[in-house]
């Protein structure tokens, strides 16, 4: 698997979700590697963080055996296409609601690759490879249990506050599947820490 990052900033909640993804990919076997724009930064952060980078993601996911996902596609990935695919590739977005699409600046790279979307919702990236992680299991896309949006009651410095994320994140027993370290980001006021800090 890999996220080709497309953004130019170094976020917390940007490797969060890096760092949650790599643990997903890994627990179910899968390489994983952040590609794409790597500014200095977001390297140190992510190699103190155990997640590899990939410099030449082209060489590896632009052929027909790839799958690049992306919201935009016309066609809904099926489990029984994953089997032969060699890669997949998610694009590395943060913050954009609503959608603009710009997953479709992968396609000039990842000209060979099959198109395919995980459904109608925009998910997180950590929430795209979990939902990618229960189709390599075998479930479709309308049998996974998805939550949208994610309203999350967050402790912080202010009190308890409701926050609602416009992303779609896959569930387990009606809990969306967040990352503690996006939780954990959200209860520091991770809003203000992005925009001031």
């Amino acid at each position: 698997m890999v996220v080709d990052n497309m953004e130019v900033r170094a976020s917390k909640w940007a490797v969060e979700e890096y760092v949650e993804s790599s643990r997903v990919a890994k627990s179910i076997g899968a390489e994983f590697y952040v590609s794409g724009i790597i500014t200095p930064e977001l390297e140190a952060l992510l190699a103190r963080r155990g997640v590899e980078l990939l410099l030449d993601s082209r060489s590896l996911c632009n052929r027909p055996d790839s799958i690049l996902l992306d919201l935009w596609a016309e066609k809904t990935l099926d489990p029984l296409e994953v089997w032969g695919a060699k890669c997949f590739v998610i694009g590395g977005i943060m913050g954009d609601h609503p959608p603009r699409g710009r997953t479709r600046l992968l396609y000039d790279k990842y000209p060979y690759a099959a198109k395919r979307n995980l459904g109608r919702l925009q998910f997180s990236v950590d929430g795209a490879v979990k939902m990618l992680a229960k189709i390599l299991a075998g479930m479709h896309v309308n049998e996974a249990e998805i939550i949208y949006p994610v309203s999350l009651e967050v402790k912080g410095h202010l009190g308890t506050v409701i926050v609602e994320l416009p992303y779609a994140y896959p569930a387990e027993s009606g809990r969306p599947m967040i990352a503690e370290g996006v939780r954990r980001l959200l209860e520091r006021g991770i809003m203000w820490d992005e925009t001031f800090g």
